[in-house]
């Protein structure tokens, strides 16, 4: 009894002290002070890319059906070829080595320490986190939505020694920008949201920069419904371990970085955001869609039809239980009703269409080109076919194709922000004094992401280009190792002087090898 009172009481108070702060009631997140006015562009830009790339777009995928019955409503079949080209491109992207690589400033590597234990504390931070495998699909998911958010935060250890240095993962409809210079975000809000009790919980962190001092704040609403922001509502009650505002200081940067899709935003100029890459395909899309759905249709509606008198559909009753029958299912469409005075008209006809299935894949195949240009893949990369339906053609990429050009542009456009996400763990790592075996870590550092396109190029080609450059003087041997081989700089310098020393030794004659002399 005094449990269930004293529950009571605490629900009390927290409602108290939510009515104190709460005010209006906000719809979106849009009509919260400091967010820009970016709703045209999430709700016509992000959140239909994101329907198409989930596969159901209500207004095209749920379309109306005339039946003998009335009006009814049906899903389209579709291709879900959204999905499919973001998942392919992701995977070449990804499916290259991805190589990461941090020095300390004037580290030379030595036989005994090859590698920097600063480079070993990184890549353990990127194991735990998962995050080769968590970036590849961020990558398809920020190719369906314009871009993805990579936040870096600490958690104290708890007794399952869980904790430490977290990495974030944040789709573009999870994050907003509040302030940017040219195409660098600084400040921004990410969303997430709980069900729970009943109620729908949004909790808005936001990161902002109040002078030199960064800013983590923490906002909570409450709503009964989904679709909207709804009260502010106290975070202690379902985020006990939050605070409401943490303020750093000595921080250079912002602890998160975002990418976008490599593409001009040309939906709003305004915008630092990226668009998706088939944001100006979607008409292309609807129609593979519709083809598509017409050519599964064609082997259903293509069978034989029966025509019969319009009064055979009439209902009639039954001479013994006295319920009104008909002779035909209104809702089959296989049956066609037909009104006439003639009475030849009245015979039921069967009919048989011929069916038209090669016209519909080589309706596809020829939407499938005019994708593939739009997109960035070259023309020939997707085909359908009846035996084997969508086929990528991935393994003929050269050097020269369009899908190498896009891929290569999609990777140039994330290394700045994994460069920055790398930074981030160093600065979380100083930021809580983070102890690797012993080591205490410094964010000073040489970081380099590059990554190794020997599988969609011939890398003996970029190999055999780079000998005969720095042979005819055109390009120093230390380019050559930093750009083709992705050596870091002081990797490239070591390798260099022992290389220097190697040449300076006498060679060994046979004479010398046995001990003999003349």
């Amino acid at each position: 009894m005094f449990e269930n009172l004293k529950s009571r009481l605490e629900q009390g108070k927290l409602k108290a002290m939510a009515d104190t702060r709460l005010g209006q009631e906000f719809k979106s997140i849009f009509d919260v002070g400091g967010v820009p006015a970016y709703n045209q562009f999430y709700n016509f830009g992000i959140f239909v890319w994101k329907d198409l790339y989930k596969g159901v777009y209500t207004p095209w995928h749920i379309i109306p059906v005339y039946t003998l019955n009335g009006k009814h409503s049906r899903e389209l079949f579709r291709m879900n070829i959204p999905k499919m080209i973001c998942s392919e491109m992701a995977g070449i992207v990804w499916g290259d080595k991805c190589s990461i690589k941090v020095n300390r400033p004037g580290f030379t590597p030595t036989d005994e320490k090859p590698i920097d234990e600063l480079q070993l504390f990184v890549e353990d931070v990127l194991k735990k986190n998962g995050f080769y495998s968590h970036m590849q699909d961020a990558t398809e998911k920020a190719l369906a939505l314009g871009g993805e958010a990579l936040k870096v935060w600490y958690e104290e250890p708890n007794e399952r020694r869980e904790g430490g240095i977290k990495i974030g993962y944040c789709n573009a409809d999870q994050f907003i920008p509040t302030a940017w210079t040219n195409s660098t975000i600084t400040e921004g809000v990410f969303i997430s949201r709980i069900a729970k009790g009943g109620y729908y919980y949004t909790r808005l962190e936001w990161h902002k920069w109040d002078g030199l001092t960064y800013v983590v704040q923490n906002d909570l609403y409450r709503s009964e419904s989904q679709d909207i922001l709804g009260f502010r509502y106290p975070l202690s009650s379902i985020y006990p371990q939050l605070n409401e505002r943490t303020e750093i200081n000595g921080l250079e940067r912002s602890l998160f970085s975002y990418f976008r899709v490599p593409n001009a935003n040309n939906i709003d100029d305004d915008s630092p955001l990226g668009c998706s890459i088939y944001a100006n395909a979607l008409e292309t899309l609807h129609g593979l869609d519709i083809t598509y759905d017409s050519l599964i249709r064609e082997f259903r509606l293509g069978k034989s039809r029966l025509i019969v008198p319009a009064r055979s559909v009439k209902a009639f009753p039954d001479p013994v239980t006295g319920e009104m029958v008909r002779m035909f299912d209104l809702n089959d469409e296989a049956y066609e009703a037909l009104a006439t005075e003639n009475a030849d008209d009245l015979k039921p006809q069967m009919l048989s269409p011929s069916l038209r299935v090669n016209e519909h894949v080589d309706a596809i195949n020829a939407q499938l080109k005019v994708l593939c240009d739009q997109i960035g893949f070259s023309s020939n990369a997707l085909s359908f076919s009846q035996q084997n339906g969508i086929r990528t053609a991935t393994e003929v990429i050269s050097e020269n194709s369009k899908t190498y050009k896009t891929v290569c542009n999609m990777q140039q456009a994330m290394i700045p922000a994994l460069e920055q996400l790398i930074q981030n763990i160093l600065d979380i790592a100083v930021l809580y004094d983070v102890d690797y075996n012993g080591m205490k870590i410094t964010n000073e550092a040489e970081i380099s992401v590059s990554f190794d396109d020997g599988i969609v190029q011939d890398r003996s080609t970029n190999i055999n280009e780079g000998i005969q450059l720095t042979a005819a003087g055109l390009m120093s041997k230390k380019k050559f190792l930093t750009d083709t081989l992705h050596y870091t700089d002081a990797e490239a310098e070591a390798e260099l002087k022992e290389i220097a020393e190697e040449q300076s030794i006498p060679a060994m004659t046979v004479d010398n090898l046995f001990g003999t002399t003349e």
